[in-house]
């Protein structure tokens, strides 16, 4: 049994950052022995390591039978996804924005909702802020 959850991402790399930041995040998630990313599994259909795009994907349970999407409109991306997974992926997501936010411009943003509450991440001035209902 699992959690059902419903994310927004929306975030606009710093000049020259995106690859220091798919860096850091590949980094953290190799060190998260909490967590299991499945990156053999993403990588049967094509969801690598190396890019920042496909660490994210992975971070927001982005698997073929999700409603995973991204798109990009002036310099922001913008990630969707709702899913199951375990109890506490939430955090899996609040750790992978923290661990981007110094790559960030302000603005940038994560909503997560889940079974009866709601986390809400953003960037301003360089740090990251979080609202929870």
């Amino acid at each position: 049994m699992g959690q059902c959850y419903s994310v927004g991402l929306k975030i606009k790399v710093k000049h020259n950052s995106e690859e220091k930041a798919a860096e850091a995040l590949r980094l953290h998630m190799l060190q998260d022995d909490k967590t299991e990313y499945n990156f053999e599994e993403f990588a049967d259909f094509g969801v690598g390591t190396e890019k920042l795009d496909d660490l994210i994907r992975n971070c927001l349970a982005g698997w073929k039978s999700s409603p995973y999407c991204m798109e990009e409109v002036s310099g922001w991306k913008k990630y969707h996804n709702d899913f199951d997974a375990s109890y506490g992926w939430d955090t899996v997501m609040k750790e992978m924005f923290e661990t981007l936010t110094q790559f960030l411009e302000d603005q940038s943003k994560i909503d997560i909702y889940s079974d009866g509450y709601s986390i809400h991440g953003h960037v301003e001035n360089g740090k990251c802020n979080w609202i929870y209902n």
